[in-house]
């Protein structure tokens, strides 16, 4: 956490796993809010375990784990054995968030359910992130990213007639319901700051979340009738002088979305009688035709020259390594000491005066157990 950040102050006990929870926490604590992190014995969370070196995830630091828990704390508990669950009751006195992803029902049969935690934190704010909501036929199926790309429509638009259906390159529903999460918290904070001491139970659901994203696509079939479908690459303006196109040497993205942008466009091919074409066929075979007569690193440096909005397609490698990015506040080194080891990891993804220089390391299992236990009633101050 950081010292000075707006959320200075706020304790957040973290019961999530996987991805959508933690990341929302982690981008919670970048703001100052003290995290602690409740696992359980077993260290089942294989985020842990995922991505990064052998050694990364032999140490339970896997490359997954360190891109969202900085400065958060760590601490193991049984919540089946009564005594650990206590412990977690005791804790929670002091929190002002807690946040769960297990399947609605788990933490009520727990013991550490919304009525619970609100007996001994009457103002809590207490919210649950799942697949499908707390309600609803779907409620009780787990679900994780691929299957919610699957089932919220998003595969169904993704791919090309040839390739079927295909999730996105990143397990973007978890990512996108962890932002919902971030809101919803936010929200929830200023509203305690409004109407002290009242309880508020948030509920997150993976399924709205991403549906909620795809809304212009929802209300054009709603209105038309019809469906966006397997559309590969083509550009959500409809205009053929967008998409992706390749060229001597890589692939290159054009978004000509206006017509201003669409003559600018003819003009740097020198080809400027495109523009008045309205065959969109021939548009796109022209087109296709010439960007391979270059590549696509000096098609983007010529149409950018034009204000073209163009770019060559690269790997995250080389997007990270592009000097746009080199001194981006958003990539922070972040020490991992227990492996002698500095990686370049995500920060927040906007810039402020408060935001984190630096990142704390991230908790190894169960690493802060002792002194959180002994310190339970106690709020850490920076």
């Amino acid at each position: 956490m950081t010292s000075d950040g707006p959320l200075t102050g706020v304790r957040i006990l973290d019961l999530t796993h996987v991805l959508a929870g933690p990341y929302a926490t982690g981008q919670l604590a970048l703001m100052g809010a003290e995290v602690i992190r409740v696992e359980r014995p077993t260290s089942d969370d294989f985020v842990r375990g995922h991505g990064g070196t052998q050694a990364m995830k032999d140490a339970g630091l896997g490359a997954s784990f360190l891109s969202q828990n900085s400065g958060k704390r760590s601490i193991v508990l049984n919540l089946k054995d009564p005594d650990q669950r206590a412990q977690l009751l005791e804790l929670a006195k002091t929190a002002d968030v807690m946040v769960e992803n297990f399947r609605p029902g788990i933490v009520e049969k727990l013991g550490v359910g919304f009525d619970d935690i609100r007996g001994v934190r009457p103002d809590i704010i207490y919210a649950s992130l799942n697949g499908y909501g707390a309600d609803g036929p779907l409620s009780n199926r787990p679900a994780y990213d691929h299957i919610l790309q699957g089932i919220s429509g998003l595969m169904a638009m993704t791919g090309e007639p040839g390739s079927g259906p295909m999730r996105v390159g990143l397990p973007i529903v978890d990512y996108v319901a962890g932002q919902a999460l971030v809101a919803a918290l936010l929200a929830a904070l200023l509203q305690k700051a409004r109407k002290p001491g009242e309880a508020q139970r948030l509920s997150v659901s993976m399924l709205d979340a991403m549906t909620t994203f795809m809304g212009a696509y929802a209300i054009h079939h709603e209105t038309t009738g019809k469906l966006r479908g397997l559309e590969g690459n083509r550009a959500f303006a409809d205009t053929p002088f967008s998409g992706r196109f390749d060229t001597a040497e890589g692939s290159l993205v054009i978004t000509a979305n206006t017509p201003a942008q669409a003559t600018r466009l003819c003009v740097a091919i020198g080809l400027p009688e495109l523009a008045d074409q309205t065959d969109n066929n021939r548009i796109a075979d022209t087109l296709r035709q010439v960007f391979l007569s270059d590549d696509a690193q000096t098609w983007e440096d010529r149409l950018s020259a034009a204000n073209v909005p163009a770019a060559k397609v690269r790997t995250l490698a080389e997007a990270l390594d592009h000097p746009q990015m080199k001194a981006s506040r958003a990539w922070l080194p972040l020490e991992v000491p227990q492996l002698g080891i500095t990686v370049r990891a995500p920060s927040l993804p906007f810039d402020a005066p408060w935001a984190p220089t630096h990142l704390e390391p991230v908790p190894t299992l169960g690493q802060h157990t002792a002194d959180i236990v002994a310190n339970s009633l106690e709020k850490v101050t920076p």
